[in-house]
């Protein structure tokens, strides 16, 4: 009987905290930092990641292994590169939009088309263009999540006061150039999600968004509508401590990058079987 009823506590403790797969692990003198990963849309067996800051400003392109196919040089600095994103075109966007201690007034958002890994490139690439969003002193926030939609960025706050992670709207068509930057615009919070947001991706569909921390992940979803003021928490799956700092769509399993490590996976089986608690529900 106690025999029984050890096994199902353990059973129940696995799953509550079932682990991330191990997929592949980087060159980590390549890419000792990952820290934004998003898969390419025409490309489905390769994936798009780069480092934090301090270091090389650089996009690679890797499998799901994590070998690097090739590293493609991009003609901005890599300030505080938090996480990457993809529209529907295919174009990337790269967004230096991390603020430690709130101290940077103007952050950007730099679209690239998305290079072909099988071709390497020998100068730098040029952004298509470059968005700029300014906040006020006693305002400005951190971000390390960024998804895109329908012409403009949604960031996720980072928060560590344990309130809910607000989203921010910077508009993207047209690019807000650096004498005129844009005003990011509240438009929601993230139901339950109390930890520092560290990465973030829509599915391709616009319908599903993921967002984890270094220790959990959840699922939303969007509604008919796609309104980002009423989201629908479906999953939240915790993970050993593993520094997780980005997440992105593979169909609909999750993949993620951590630093000095490489990729790991969450099995859609995974994530659609955990638990959601009951204080879900929709944004305020």
């Amino acid at each position: 009987m106690l025999l029984a009823l050890a096994l199902t506590s353990m059973l129940g403790l696995a799953a509550q905290a079932p682990t991330l797969e191990p997929l592949g692990r980087f060159d980590l003198k390549a890419i000792p930092e990952s820290s934004g990963i998003v898969k390419s849309r025409s490309r489905p067996d390769v994936f798009w990641v780069h480092n934090d800051s301090g270091n090389p400003a650089t996009l690679f392109a890797v499998d799901l292994r994590g070998r690097i196919l090739n590293r493609f040089a991009i003609a901005v600095p890599n300030i505080d590169w938090e996480d990457l994103a993809i529209d529907d075109q295919g174009r990337l966007y790269i967004g230096d939009v991390g603020n430690n201690g709130g101290l940077l007034a103007i952050r950007m958002i730099h679209q690239i088309a998305e290079p072909d890994p099988g071709k390497p490139s020998a100068v730098p690439i040029k952004p298509l263009s470059s968005s700029f969003y300014a906040m006020p002193r006693d305002a400005r926030f951190d971000a390390e999540a960024l998804v895109v939609d329908d012409g403009r960025a949604i960031l996720v706050a980072k928060r560590f006061d344990g309130r809910q992670a607000e989203l921010f709207e910077v508009p993207l068509t047209p690019p807000a150039p650096l004498l005129r930057p844009a005003k990011p615009r509240r438009i929601g919070v993230l139901p339950g999600f109390v930890e520092p947001a560290t990465g973030a991706d829509l599915s391709a569909d616009g319908r599903l968004l993921a967002v984890c921390g270094n220790r959990v992940t959840r699922v939303y979803e969007r509604g008919d509508d796609r309104a980002w003021d009423s989201l629908r928490l479906l999953a939240e799956v915790f993970h050993e401590p593993l520094g997780t700092e980005g997440v992105a769509w593979d169909e609909m399993d999750l993949i993620h990058v951590s630093e000095g490590r490489g990729l790991d996976r969450i099995a859609e089986r995974t994530w659609r079987r955990a638990k959601v608690p009951a204080r879900t529900g929709k944004t305020r």
